[in-house]
């Protein structure tokens, strides 16, 4: 009797399949739109039809610039777009999650397969007085998007959680907040997450549900294709991939979650990590960097973006990111940027002529 043959795809495969459902979700939000609003942004992005048309070589990259080109004309477009977005979106992640037993599981399955659905952020997972939380950290390249970054990651999460407890659910006791001033669009925020109470003027970006919803049984669990399911999802990762840290930026993710507080010494953020100071100090070493080097790269990335997107005074700025002077920290940033805050505040806020 012949075997059947299980096509396991790459991940860089099941990442382009992602991404070409995601374009057919996005324009199914704004097919209605007048103009050619999707075809528009298509081109404006740089993908070709001959790609769109293979479905190869697709990443969340080519999505993400999609939907950024689309979303300055609807402002509400992460909103309309999570929606109409279902688990199967996701592939064989999208199985996996919806043959999970709980919703723990569920998420914690997510989780491990973040980068398959963005690369823009990570999460940062915590209990809170009887809360799991939710919060979005902006990856290296993305500092400064942090409103887009809160609305994908925590809307996405929400809509995941809906779909896995189905619609008969009690939903009541969730909580999204926003580390920014309502905005215009509030009307979308509230009705998309409804009934979750939404918080805007928050300290932090985050969603929080009660943590016995992880314990909450998915409506469409399925014992047998969850553990195939995850053998799957575990073969796309490809060998190896889940056991490999890159030390250098689970320090930088942590550095960056502790906005205004106390910036941790070497041998905190160890502890922080479950290492031994030495232990961290020889990762660092191996990848061509030191923990003084990324605490230096962390604080000037971070000023930078205090500068042009805040009226944050400099001094406030330094007292931010754990200097005890406004001196020392301008000092620092003249020696790595090559010109001082002020200047740079400056031509944040000259007016471009064209």
């Amino acid at each position: 009797m012949q075997q059947a043959i299980i096509d396991i795809p790459s991940r860089q495969q099941e990442e382009s399949r992602i991404v070409v459902k995601w374009l057919n979700r996005l324009y199914e939000c704004v097919r209605d739109e007048p103009g050619n609003l999707y075809n528009e942004a298509i081109d404006r992005s740089g993908l070709s039809r001959q790609e769109l048309r293979a479905g190869e070589g697709l990443t969340q990259e080519h999505f993400d610039r999609v939907m950024e080109i689309v979303g300055r004309k609807i402002p509400d477009l992460t909103f309309r777009f999570f929606s109409g977005v279902e688990l199967l979106d996701l592939g064989m992640m999208g199985y996996a999650v919806l043959s999970c037993s709980t919703v723990g599981r569920g998420l914690n399955l997510m989780a491990r397969f973040l980068e398959l659905t963005s690369d823009r952020y990570t999460e940062k997972y915590s209990v809170e007085k009887g809360f799991h939380v939710i919060q979005p950290l902006p990856t290296w390249r993305h500092l400064g998007a942090d409103m887009s970054i809160a609305e994908d990651c925590i809307a996405g999460n929400w809509r995941a959680i809906k779909l896995m407890l189905g619609p008969e659910a009690d939903l009541y006791g969730a909580s999204a907040h926003f580390a920014y001033q309502s905005p215009e669009t509030m009307q979308a925020y509230e009705h998309f997450f409804a009934p979750c109470k939404v918080v805007f003027d928050a300290e932090v970006s985050k969603l929080c549900i009660p943590v016995d919803w992880l314990n909450r049984p998915v409506t469409t669990a399925n014992q047998v294709m969850s553990d195939v399911t995850w053998a799957v999802c575990d073969r796309i990762l490809g060998p190896g991939t889940a056991r490999r840290i890159d030390t250098p930026r689970v320090v930088r993710r942590l550095l960056i979650s502790r906005p205004g507080q106390h910036m941790l010494r070497l041998e905190e953020a160890a502890e922080e990590l479950h290492m031994s100071t030495s232990q961290l100090r020889k990762r660092l070493y191996r990848a061509g960097t030191s923990y003084k080097n990324l605490v230096l790269e962390v604080r000037m990335a971070l000023a930078s973006h205090y500068l042009e997107s805040t009226h944050l005074t400099i001094q406030e700025i330094a007292y931010l990111l754990d200097y005890a002077q406004p001196g020392p920290f301008s000092r620092a940033f003249k020696k790595y940027h090559g010109h001082s805050p002020r200047t740079m505040r400056d031509l944040a806020s000259s007016p471009v002529i064209a």
